[in-house]
């Protein structure tokens, strides 16, 4: 009796002390807690074995929680399981932490036919699942099953399953194809779990390499830098953990390829070979363990042989300056600049009329006069096919373009139909552009309309645009990947004007196009030097241009729209923002909406995370009955004003009906800088779907439909972000002022303080005051902005488009 006394108390759960590691078999049983941030579960599990030390087994019936970063595929619950881990507790009650989890194929007739029809094989019930397994009579005798040897056949050779009745060689496959889907997805996840790797990583290393990711992770994990998502630390922190060597040529190559991509982040298209391996030396070594030059060389030709990388003499005097570019960036540089000089060489459609008298037309109507180089640039619309127009703020370039689409239509009016189009690279400057010119615009993603079916834009080099004249606002704004899907989607004939402001910052992506091709003199250039709105006593306009000619703006008694708040301690900086915001919206009536903190960077005590915590908590704070979700260090609430970080072409556009559900609308797609307003976060749930949604992840999918969504609305349309989608959306009261370029806002605060010392330069200040329709207010330290004017220095960006464009 003592013994069975013994016997039951060693072998049960909780006789076991917490930190012991322990191996159990058994079931899951139901997920009671996920967080969805960091992919951490609890699972009730029914243990029906324990392993002792010696790897005996033995019997135990007991519930207990088991904890761990993987996720249990529902059909796969039926499977047993070996967890090994250690005892945990958590508020008195003992846990099993998950190490590592490896599901059991069922060895019995009953458990293999209640696996098979528990819903992981599509289209195989319990009466298919007995017939495949213990067979069946038949008028003319008995068909075999298959018996334990069941899971193999599904496995390895799933034809000899059309012997079974109901299933043909396309039903086999699918049995087959079904089983090996669930079943590497499952091994799948909880081998990378094992190694730290979220759900959400695990599964997109699952859909782009199938049942070949384990494989791949063991041979080279750096393979998984071409996922969205993934990097080379994310990349090189797996390979750590699966022993791979610090010295592997794979690590070398990605690490080369790495750098790169990073400095296109900057804003470079390439890098000098000497800084790439300079860069790349310093990112692998680590203390005692250094990559020496000879193996990186060993990578660099390998990368250069295989096509991965490109290198090109950068200049004829000094052959030691050598280009590097990954391949997809010299690929866009490259056509771009064919694309361009492809437009200047078209023959233009002969347009011959009096311009003169129909610019006069013109200024008839709007009551004033052209400047002459207005005149110039309007008339060069007659003689050549591609045009910058320049200058700065308040120079006349909206007006400048209002009066070539005129004369335009009038000469097109007794012919045939012209057919135009405004574009810019935001959609808030689109928006801008439709509301100043009175005509429609567009952003230049929807211009060229991203296609489902080519994962590409619909609009590109074999299927170009159909329009007379295409007229793009905000040019220096630019990136070299945009400019690429723009330029090559051009029909030859067709008149491009690009609008511009070099004096701005220049573009968030990679490349300094507009530069780039005002340098190469290959391009028509009319630049406006008469500042028109100054007579109109805009201090906006005034200071602006101030600070470009290195200036120090002023308060200028007669102007109200120019405000400048000094104050030295930083934190006061923050109370006085939120002041200044609270005065505009009760004293002039300003909505959050009118109003944008402009700061310099994302950092720092005054940098836009902490603003837009401090203006959340002012304008937008937690109250019953509104919902709200944490990402990370954020939060997100119903209300908030929001923008999107990135472009995704693929996301749906929802709009709401008459009963409140979400509709999936035809269009889709929201680009880095769209703003808008959270709407609803809960489980959204009653949404009109499409084959479209169903077949590209939309939110028709019942598991995702079991959690919480963003909903938020921007201009004309609705985008729901399902939980892992939340780092693509941040609070938008405060954004840095390349966030802000190509729009603009009625009243801008600009922070400016030597905390963000870095970053302050006259392009930075010209272009954030210049984001402002009716007030700007510079709030900050007098010797900052005396810095920030004194700055012409900016960061050279490394491109050869000009050099291009002059072969």
């Amino acid at each position: 009796m003592a013994t069975g006394q013994f016997q039951q108390q060693r072998w049960s759960f909780e006789s076991y002390a917490v930190g012991t590691d322990l191996k159990i078999i058994g079931r899951f049983d139901y997920k009671i807690y996920e967080n969805t941030e960091n992919g951490y579960k609890i699972y009730t599990f029914e243990i029906e074995k324990i392993i002792d030390e010696d790897d005996f087994e033995h019997e135990v019936q007991e519930q207990i929680s088991v904890t761990g970063y993987y996720d249990v595929n529902e059909h796969c619950s039926v499977l047993p399981c070996k967890i090994v881990g250690t005892v945990g507790v958590y508020k008195g009650e003992k846990q099993l932490k998950a190490e590592a989890v490896e599901f059991i194929e069922p060895a019995t007739d009953e458990g293999i036919i209640s696996f098979l029809s528990c819903g992981i094989i599509k289209g195989v019930g319990e009466k298919t699942a007995r017939n495949i397994v213990q067979g069946y009579a038949t008028p003319r005798g008995y068909v075999d099953g298959f018996g334990s040897k069941t899971l193999e056949v599904i496995k390895n050779d799933p034809l000899l399953l059309v012997r079974i009745r109901g299933i043909n060689s396309d039903k086999a496959q699918v049995i087959h194809d079904s089983y090996m889907e669930n079943m590497e997805y499952q091994n799948v996840m909880i081998f990378f779990q094992r190694f730290g790797v979220s759900s959400a990583k695990a599964m997109k290393i699952y859909n782009a390499y199938k049942g070949t990711s384990i494989a791949v992770a063991e041979e080279n994990p750096y393979m998984f830098a071409n996922i969205k998502g993934f990097g080379f630390k994310i990349c090189d922190e797996i390979a750590k953990k699966l022993g791979i060597d610090t010295h592997s040529i794979f690590r070398l190559e990605s690490a080369l390829k790495s750098v790169l991509e990073s400095s296109e982040m900057e804003g470079h298209c390439f890098l000098f070979k000497d800084k790439l391996t300079e860069l790349t030396a310093k990112a692998l070594s680590d203390g005692a363990d250094i990559i020496e030059e000879g193996e990186l060389e060993e990578a660099f030709g390998r990368m250069l042989h295989s096509g991965a990388l490109v290198s090109k003499a950068y200049s004829e005097e000094d052959e030691s300056l050598e280009a590097v570019y990954t391949r997809e960036m010299y690929k866009l540089e490259y056509e771009a600049a064919l694309a361009i000089k492809n437009i200047c060489r078209s023959r233009a459609f002969e347009k011959i009329c009096d311009v003169d008298m129909l610019i006069n037309e013109f200024e008839h109507a709007k009551g004033f006069a052209l400047e002459e180089m207005q005149k110039e640039a309007v008339k060069a619309v007659f003689s050549t096919n591609m045009l910058i127009l320049t200058g700065s703020a308040g120079s006349g370039k909206t007006t400048t373009v209002e009066c070539m689409i005129y004369v335009l239509k009038r000469y097109f009016e007794n012919k045939e139909e012209m057919s135009f189009m405004l574009a810019a690279p935001t959609g808030k400057a689109a928006k801008r552009l439709t509301e100043i010119t009175g005509f429609e615009a567009m952003t230049i993603h929807r211009l060229l309309q991203f296609s489902y079916e080519n994962k590409g834009f619909f609009y590109r080099q074999g299927n170009e645009l159909p329009y007379d004249l295409i007229v793009v606002d905000e040019s220096s704004m630019l990136s070299i990947d945009l400019a690429h899907a723009l330029f090559t989607a051009i029909s030859p004939g067709t008149t491009v004007v690009l609008i511009g402001d070099t004096q701005q910052l220049p573009s968030v992506g990679a490349g300094n196009v507009l530069d780039d091709i005002i340098r190469s003199e290959a391009v028509k250039v009319v630049k406006l030097d008469v500042i028109k709105r100054q007579a109109d006593g805009s201090g906006i306009i005034t200071n602006a241009n101030k600070i470009i000619n290195g200036e120090m703006p002023e308060i200028i008694n007669a102007n109200k729209d120019f405000f400048i708040i000094e104050e030295e301690d930083k934190n006061r900086v923050v109370k006085k923002t939120l002041e200044a915001v609270t005065r505009l919206m009760t004293a002039y009536n300003y909505t959050i909406d009118d109003i944008q903190v402009i700061c310099p960077q994302k950092t720092s005590e005054i940098g836009t995370y902490e603003m837009n915590k401090a203006m959340q908590k002012m304008v937008n704070p937690a109250a019953d009955g509104k919902a709200e979700i944490k990402r990370g260090n954020s939060v997100f609430r119903e209300g908030d004003k929001v923008i999107h970080l990135s472009n995704n072409y693929e996301a749906p556009h929802y709009k709401k009906d008459l009963l409140g559900r979400y509709v999936a609308e035809e269009s889709c797609g929201v680009f880095n800088g769209d703003i808008g307003k959270i709407i609803e976060i809960s489980k959204i749930e009653d949404v009109a779907a499409n084959s479209e949604e169903e077949e590209y992840g939309g939110i028709s999918d019942n598991k995702a439909a079991d959690e919480k969504r963003v909903a938020v609305q921007y201009d004309d349309f609705i985008i729901i972000y399902q939980i892992s989608q939340l780092e693509e959306i941040d609070l938008a009261y405060s954004l840095t002022v390349h966030k802000m370029q190509g729009s603009q806002c009625e009243a801008a605060i600009i922070l400016c303080h030597i905390r963000n010392f870095i970053m302050l330069n006259r392009n930075l200040g010209y272009t954030a005051v210049t984001r402002a329709k009716k007030m700007a207010c510079i709030i900050g330290q007098k010797r900052a902005v005396k810095i920030m004017v004194s700055n012409v220095k900016i960061n050279e960006r490394n491109s050869m488009l000009c050099e291009l464009l002059r072969i």
